[in-house]
């Protein structure tokens, strides 16, 4: 046989008779067992190099500042116990089995804390405190009893519930591995920035579908009627529509508590340190992209849903840009915002 690149893989006989033909030495041919032991090898390399990263050389690489800063004493406890249960609840032990024959990298031990004490925190401030809500509530009656149908009342709920809603949200923002370790003038510039579009978020959970509207959190329904009646129309038709995009989406808690934390911590104008700040929203993206990964077990629909929920921040962006419009109108019709508002919306 003539010995080409393609008759050389062809002939192996006529191969080995040119090769000591020319001077090869027999004792260079390799023997067909260690051949097969050389082959073994390689494939158990690149296995090997399949298998994710361990969760040592995870950590090490978490930046020090999500490390170092350890929940309020009465709340270790309680998240050490969550840690190995609110995990579970969103990827069962089946998927994370399927992923780990998938090869598929694991949320890391640091990450699960931190998945953990987000949802702690995001179920612990989801609601006002019962003594809150009474005292707006009873305000409201009394006014109504003193001065008849309150022409005023829809302005004044929406704002007293706000108030709430933004106090809730300092307190979530307060509690976030990373959020002590900023300075302060960052915390107050990352706080007024980032309230209205929380405020947002948290509205799409608080949808219902039925009535196309908002439950607050005294359980009445506000839908848009109540809203243009209260002079907030001009935000009402986007607020509602972003909240049917975010019903359809299907989110959990995780979801949910992640992309607020990824909100607060959001490069915002006059921050003194924003590599700071852009350090410790990267490793909180970081975490989504691994939850996702797990959740979806690998699938390649993997990058869309992760693009989808990033998506949202835009959408954030532009309500509260239509927020801060929305402030300057009502100055305009010599309708006061309360001063709480006014301090954190200037």
């Amino acid at each position: 046989c003539e010995m080409d690149m393609y008759m050389r893989r062809k002939c192996q006989e006529c191969r080995l008779k040119k090769c000591l033909a020319v001077g090869m030495r027999p004792e260079c041919v390799v023997p067909e067992n260690q051949c097969a032991i050389k082959r073994k090898e390689k494939k158990a390399q690149r296995e090997k190099d399949k298998l994710p990263v361990s969760t040592t050389t995870v950590d090490d690489h978490m930046p020090a500042i999500m490390q170092c800063d350890p929940p309020p004493p009465e709340a270790a406890r309680i998240l050490e116990c969550l840690q190995h249960e609110v995990v579970p609840r969103f990827l069962s032990e089946k998927l994370l089995e399927q992923n780990r024959l998938k090869n598929i990298p694991p949320l890391t031990a640091n990450q699960q804390f931190l998945i953990a004490r987000l949802v702690w925190y995001q179920d612990g401030y989801d609601q006002p405190s019962e003594e809150d809500l009474k005292r707006v509530t009873q305000t409201w009656q009394a006014d109504t009893e003193e001065i008849g149908e309150a022409s005023d009342l829809p302005f004044r709920q929406i704002t007293e519930m706000t108030i709430l809603t933004v106090q809730l949200i300092v307190e979530f923002a307060k509690g976030l591995p990373g959020f002590a370790k900023i300075s302060q003038p960052d915390q107050i510039t990352l706080l007024k920035a980032c309230s209205s579009e929380v405020m947002m978020l948290r509205v799409s959970r608080r949808y219902d579908m039925s009535t196309d509207s908002v439950m607050f959190a005294n359980n009445q329904a506000y839908t848009r009627e109540i809203y243009n009646k209260a002079g907030f129309g001009y935000v009402i038709e986007n607020l509602l529509h972003f909240c049917r995009c975010m019903y359809a989406m299907s989110w959990d808690n995780v979801h949910y508590a992640l992309l607020t934390a990824v909100v607060i911590f959001s490069d915002r104008p006059g921050l003194e340190n924003p590599q700071l700040v852009e350090e410790i929203q990267r490793y909180y993206l970081n975490t989504l992209r691994v939850y996702i990964l797990n959740q979806q077990s690998g699938s390649t629909r993997c990058p869309v849903v992760y693009g989808k929920i990033l998506s949202v921040l835009s959408e954030l962006r532009s309500l509260g840009m239509q927020n801060s419009n929305m402030c300057i109108s009502l100055k305009l019709k010599n309708r006061k915002l309360p001063p709480f508002l006014e301090e954190i919306w200037d």
